[in-house]
């Protein structure tokens, strides 16, 4: 009788092969440089116009201009390394600091929003600074966010995230 049975597989070798994969994976998760900053613009933009006293006309183009600016970076992002992320495939850490970051997104963009509730637009200054927030907290934290995540991936304390299909 034949034996078509494929060899056993080394558990010490399926190991090792789990351990390449999270590595590759988290080598390829390797945000571009140009994204944070993009992303920090477009969230600081809206922000701004939606501090000042402008025409609602303005906010409107520039809240869909930033929409759109959005989806074409998360595209971009997609493509670049063939895989996309959320929640799910933050550990315990990157959790964190995309909660600082959210809290921080929170009160600048309800802080933005006031003149729209109230009908008096804020202080220039006040504007600029909390485009100027958003602006930093985007580029520093999305960093923080994504170097933790990278390296909870390598070590087994976040979910693998899916390819993009």
């Amino acid at each position: 009788m034949e034996n078509n049975a494929s060899p056993p597989y080394d558990p010490a070798a399926a190991l090792a092969d789990v351990d390449s994969a999270r590595r590759s994976v988290a080598d390829r998760l390797i945000t571009p440089w140009w994204y944070h900053p993009t992303l920090g613009a477009i969230l600081a933009a809206i922000m701004l116009v939606a501090a000042l006293d402008l025409h609602d006309v303005v906010r409107l183009v520039v809240s869909l201009g930033g929409a759109i600016g959005i989806g074409l970076l998360v595209g971009a992002y997609q493509r670049t390394t063939g895989l996309w992320v959320d929640m799910r495939n933050l550990g315990p850490t990157s959790r964190r600091w995309w909660f600082a970051y959210a809290v921080i997104v929170m009160v600048v963009t309800g802080s933005s929003l006031i003149p729209t509730a109230s009908g008096r637009a804020l202080p220039v200054w006040l504007a600029v600074l909390l485009a100027a927030v958003a602006l930093v907290a985007t580029i520093v934290l999305g960093r923080r966010v994504d170097s933790a995540m990278r390296e909870e991936i390598r070590s087994g304390a976040a979910a693998l995230p899916k390819a993009r299909r």
